[in-house]
Parts: C-alpha cells; structure tokens; sequence
C-alpha cells in the first residue's frame, strides 16, 4: 500500500513538472511575439531588411560586424556601411 501512494505521489510530481514546463515555454512565446510586434531588441524579424539610406537589400545570412550586432540581430549595409537594427532601421 506504501508503494502505491509513493508512486501516485511520484506521477503528480512529474505532471506538475511538466505543466510548469509548458506554461514557461508558453510564456517565453508570448514574450518574443509580442517584443517582434513591439520592434524591440529581444523581438525576432523574419522579413528582408532593405537600407534606408540606400535601398539596398540586405543579405539573409548576416555577418555581424560588433558584439550588439552579434547579440541581438542587425547588420551593415555593404553598399553604404550604414549600421541597421534587425528591423531596418539606422543605429546611430
């Protein structure tokens, strides 16, 4: 009978584990939706990025040229070096 409630008491404590793990993942979700939805630097642009300085369309696989374009997305324009965010805009 000890094994009995020993083990239930194991498979709720496994289940509880595993709703937590599924309301983090769903929270860590809602959070990138809506930092892309906001422009932020945490957000996730999946769209092409064209410079505003000169029009030029930037290249799918970016190669980040300091460490806040290594961390959180952007890249320099090879046609005007003008410095962009992962949204398209101009860093100054």
């Amino acid at each position: 009978m000890n094994m009995e409630v020993v083990l239930e008491a194991f498979l709720y404590l496994i289940e509880m584990k595993f709703i937590l793990l599924l309301l983090s993942a769903l929270g860590a979700i809602i959070f990138f939706i809506q930092a892309g939805k906001n422009k932020s630097k945490f957000g996730i642009n999946l769209k092409r990025v064209y410079c505003p300085v000169c029009g030029t369309k930037q290249p799918v696989i970016r190669i980040p040229k300091n460490l806040d374009q290594t961390m959180f997305g952007g890249t320099t324009c090879p046609k005007c070096e003008a410095h962009l965010d992962k949204y398209g805009r101009i860093i100054s």
